[in-house]
């Protein structure tokens, strides 16, 4: 399937998030939080649905979230005109 907005497509096929038809590069990591949040839409998730569904049984700092976070908006900014 894929997913279109703002010059930014995601194949859920192949995995890959495209701007105007070049991939921009996600870590499995970032892809996956990219995926939950777009399937959510137009809702917004508690942080302790993402952590529970990035990083199950596994204790990990406040920052990794973040720093996940950051790495989608790059990418997500790089899609903007």
């Amino acid at each position: 399937m894929i997913i279109r907005f703002d010059g930014c497509a995601i194949d859920t096929d192949t995995r890959q998030v495209l701007r105007h038809g070049r991939e921009v590069s996600l870590s499995p990591k970032a892809y996956q939080l990219l995926i939950l949040l777009v399937d959510a839409r137009p809702k917004a998730l508690a942080k302790d649905v993402l952590y529970q569904a990035l990083w199950p049984d596994t204790f990990v700092e406040d920052t990794n979230l973040a720093y996940q976070i950051s790495v989608v908006r790059k990418a997500l900014d790089q899609c903007a005109p």
